[in-house]
């Protein structure tokens, strides 16, 4: 794989100089079909039964969203998407749904259902125009313009599932960008860029009858040849705006490195629909970098929204949420964490616990790394789902005040006015020219994952890790959580074989 480069020269202190220093070029396969398919050998798009806007009217119907919150598994859920809309997201993705589990019968006959976790209607908040829920700076909340996305690998089961929630948002999209195993197994995300018949026929299938547009994310192959092909068999297949993560398949954990906005320009070139570019966003001023090197309409943001949900914030001024602007742009993590709380706490629409603690481990990452025995604390805490309004985050809100107390201790001690000789791990944050700035503890900061260490088998963390360091850890937030998707539909599996079994034991018996 040739090395990743940034489509334009960055000073030495920016995100993408930053992540290619510490990226070293690894050589991988080549992904996808051998030979690149004619497109002319691919139906014709065919026309919609509903009619609905396409491309740029779709866009533009839409206020032509440049800030846009990446989907993202047990991440980007109702209160996240809230909140990333009050500091500027434009645009917010639902997190990644599996489309067979949603439609799935037996899901919805269990306790906890799939599909009203995954998108809740009873409650009717998720895809509201507008929420009752106040917050600073705005006079009401949204849940749109809002894309749901889901991974599939069988266009009628998609087509399904999409329906469920056409009248809830603005478009469904389909996921080609997970690069995890479980996606492999599964036979989905990434792992379908290998069968672009199969692609066509997922995206093609919801075009033609959805009542409303249907969008696609993918990843880029090495070569730029068959990445920009691999987009206009997008486009022919109907989606209306397409996403490009600039990170081939392979390119995940500690060799994600550097995001080559060179193929998404190159895409955006090559199409005649709106065009997203995802990938090295980390500090806000990394959004107007990627406009001008990837040329794209829109820029998403994954990790840099969880660790800082004010990445796309278009005004940053002095106060209890911005204590050191605008020389530092970073949010308060205790201010941003009891907004969030207080978002889930207002909702009727329940908030899974593993979302908020994630949230929380992230956003407060650098904190924690000062005070580590607060760790545990959060690990124990959960959402009350029995109680009502504030009691719901009770144990959570502790977490954040105990917090808090640290910090301002730590404000006021002069310890950390200057910059300390050892960094915090993942805390080495440069902004603009090359220097160093120092982001106090109590920011919310990007996080840079640690180089692999020599001698570590597949350069993964030592199983002796606790739980709550390796939630500290950073993953894929595109794709996590999959291992739970799929760990759910094994349990399915699990118990509709144990009540055939009983079923015919039963029948053994009365046949004796």
């Amino acid at each position: 794989m040739p090395e990743a480069v940034a489509p334009t020269a960055v000073a030495s202190g920016s995100t993408n100089a930053k992540l290619a220093a510490a990226t070293t070029t690894t050589t991988f396969t080549e992904v996808g079909p051998v030979e690149i398919p004619d497109l002319d050998s691919f139906p014709p798009t065919g026309t919609p039964i509903h009619p609905k806007l396409a491309s740029w009217d779709f866009y533009r119907s839409l206020h032509s969203p440049q800030r846009i919150v990446a989907p993202m598994v047990d991440q980007s859920e109702l209160p996240w998407r809230i909140l990333s809309r009050r500091y500027g997201s434009d645009l917010v993705y639902t997190p990644m749904i599996n489309a067979k589990l949603f439609v799935d019968d037996a899901s919805r006959k269990k306790k906890v259902k799939y599909q009203e976790v995954n998108f809740n209607k009873e409650f009717g908040e998720e895809g509201a125009a507008l929420l009752s829920s106040e917050g600073e700076g705005c006079s009401a909340d949204s849940d749109r313009p809002l894309f749901v996305q889901f991974c599939s690998n069988d266009p009628s089961t998609l087509l399904k599932a999409a329906q469920v929630v056409e009248d809830r948002c603005d478009a469904v999209d389909l996921n080609l960008g997970c690069p995890q195993h479980i996606a492999r197994r599964g036979h989905y995300g990434s792992y379908l860029m290998e069968d672009w018949p199969l692609i066509f026929a997922l995206i093609n299938n919801l075009h033609l009858n959805l009542k409303i547009p249907v969008t696609a994310k993918m990843r880029v192959y090495e070569s730029t040849e068959k990445t920009v092909a691999y987009a206009r068999l997008l486009e022919r297949a109907g989606a209306q705006i397409i996403t490009v993560h600039g990170r081939t398949r392979a390119m995940k954990g500690h060799f994600t490195g550097l995001a080559d906005w060179a193929k998404i320009r190159a895409v955006k070139q090559a199409v005649g629909v709106p065009v997203f570019a995802n990938g090295n966003v980390l500090y806000p001023g990394d959004f107007d970098k990627a406009l001008a090197g990837t040329g794209a309409d829109g820029v998403m943001s994954a990790e840099g929204n969880l660790y800082n949900p004010a990445i796309f914030a278009r005004t940053i001024e002095r106060g209890p949420m911005f204590p050191h602007a605008p020389e530092l742009p970073f949010p308060s993590i205790t201010a941003m964490a009891n907004e969030y709380l207080d978002i889930v706490a207002s909702l009727r629409t329940p908030t899974q616990s593993s979302a908020i603690k994630a949230h929380l481990f992230r956003l407060c990452r650098p904190a924690l790394e000062v005070h580590k025995e607060l760790r545990e604390h959060l690990g124990k805490s959960r959402f009350d789902g029995a109680a009502k309004g504030e009691g719901r985050v009770a144990m959570y809100r502790a977490f954040v005040a105990e917090l808090e107390q640290r910090l301002e201790a730590d404000r006021k001690s002069g310890k950390w006015d200057e910059r300390p000789e050892t960094m915090l791990p993942g805390s080495v944050s440069y902004l603009t020219q090359g220097e160093g700035v120092y982001v106090p503890h109590w920011l919310a900061q990007p996080y840079f994952r640690p180089p692999l260490v020599p001698g570590e088998e597949g350069g993964k963390a030592k199983e002796a890790k606790s739980r709550a360091e390796q939630m500290t850890s950073v993953e894929d937030v595109q794709t996590k959580g999959e291992e739970k998707v799929v760990a759910e539909e094994k349990m399915r599996r699990a118990r509709s074989e144990s009540v055939e079994t009983n079923q015919a034991g039963k029948k053994v018996k009365l046949d004796e």
